[in-house]
């Protein structure tokens, strides 16, 4: 079992210094570090600590904000942490998950997620309802007239599906699944 710990500042002009005293007093085997926004999705050296843990091993943030953008990303991480057997402490927030407040913290913050997702889910429908009540045509949009004389236009001349499509102002998979949904034949000319 080892600790992994992970230390985030959000601008290069910034220092890990408060962090790191506060890692180190804790005890870490290994330490990722990085110099980046939490808005920006690609948090290498997170995705790498994490990729590094196994079950039974503990992940040690400073703060909660270092390792999530929001608290849906937070929520999603704690899961899997849980379903992984993996600790998580956050030294300025108190949390250790090895501790029985920490699981009754893991426990609380599982039915926020549930939560959650059933505040979406019922967001959702309700705007689905919402549009198709107002007279909103749910679903892809119809391509009838301008698919139907694409095809016509593909059955008729040598012409590439590219240069039908873009004359058509469909995509090529659009042309493409049309022509065989309808079961249209005919020697396809190069792009």
């Amino acid at each position: 079992m080892k600790t992994v710990a992970y230390m985030r500042v959000s601008t290069t002009s910034q220092t890990f210094s408060s962090q790191y005293y506060q890692i180190k007093r804790y005890g870490y085997n290994l330490l990722y570090k990085e110099k980046i926004s939490s808005r920006e999705s690609n948090r290498t050296q997170l995705r790498l600590a994490l990729e590094s843990l196994e079950p039974g091993d503990t992940f040690l943030v400073y703060k909660l904000d270092r390792i999530a953008r929001n608290t849906r990303e937070l929520l999603t991480i704690l899961d899997s942490f849980e379903a992984k057997q993996i600790n998580f402490v956050s030294l300025s927030d108190n949390i250790d998950t090895s501790t029985p407040m920490g699981k009754f913290f893991f426990t609380v913050m599982g039915a926020f997620s549930e939560m959650e997702a059933e505040f979406i889910r019922n967001r959702v429908k309700a705007g689905l309802v919402a549009a198709k009540a107002n007279g909103k045509k749910l679903g892809r949009p119809e391509l009838t007239t301008s698919v139907d004389a694409a095809i016509s236009e593909y059955q008729t001349t040598n012409t590439s599906v590219c240069k039908i499509a873009q004359k058509y102002d469909i995509s090529k998979s659009t042309l493409y699944r049309h022509i065989k949904l309808k079961n249209v034949s005919r020697g396809r000319a190069a792009c």
